[in-house]
């Protein structure tokens, strides 16, 4: 079974309960001694094998590292375990999950070795938001304040999950809305610039 690597909680022991996204399920198993393997680190992806134990978490054993090049690369690990880490809290109560999370990391796992990290985590975010429905999907609908609900003007700003509001109401930088618009409605950062990527992967820290 193969899976990405979500959480990882140390017991007293060198112990760890470990929390992997597979294509069906986030399963939570138990490795005795895991601290002591260096395979298991936030957001590797490792073929692996479970096995139940009786009124406990079943053991998770017979681990593969299932490396990327660009694991090697500090900034992009960097901002892929920061990614995954979002992830985790987004899915924190979820154990029966939709194929689209497996392959969403998937698809950014290939992407990441040769692009921006930060255009492909807002990417990867702005698909997310898409498949929960939770994506802007045209001016007729951004076109209020979350905040205060009056209307709104071609510049905005941004909250969590990246909802438009005045820069009076919630602070921050502002972007003009049909970028903004285009970037989630295209899954693409492509017309942004460098310092928009880097000021939306700010608020995507935020938050999923």
């Amino acid at each position: 079974m193969q899976g990405y690597i979500l959480h990882m909680q140390k017991m007293r022991t060198e112990d760890m309960i470990v929390k992997i996204l597979t294509p069906t399920h986030i399963k939570t198993l138990y490795r005795f001694y895991g601290a002591r393997h260096s395979i298991i680190n936030l957001g590797r992806k490792i073929d692996f094998e479970e096995e139940n134990q009786i009124g406990f978490l079943p053991k998770l054993k017979h681990i593969l590292h299932l490396a990327y090049k660009w694991e090697l690369e500090n900034e992009r690990y960097y901002i892929w375990q920061h990614f995954i880490k979002l992830l985790h809290t987004h899915l924190f109560d979820v154990y029966d999950i939709d194929e689209f999370y497996f392959q969403l990391l998937e698809e950014g796992a290939q992407k990441i070795h040769f692009q921006n990290p930060k255009r492909v985590a807002l990417e990867m975010y702005a698909q997310l938001l898409y498949f929960e429905g939770r994506a802007h999907q045209d001016m007729q609908h951004t076109q209020v304040c979350f905040v205060c609900q009056e209307s709104l003007t071609e510049h905005i700003a941004l909250g969590r999950a990246f909802l438009f509001a005045h820069q009076s109401c919630i602070g921050g930088k502002t972007f003009r809305a049909e970028r903004i618009l285009h970037f989630l409605q295209k899954q693409s950062t492509i017309l942004l610039e460098n310092v928009e990527v880097d000021e939306l992967w700010e608020i995507l820290g935020l938050g999923l």
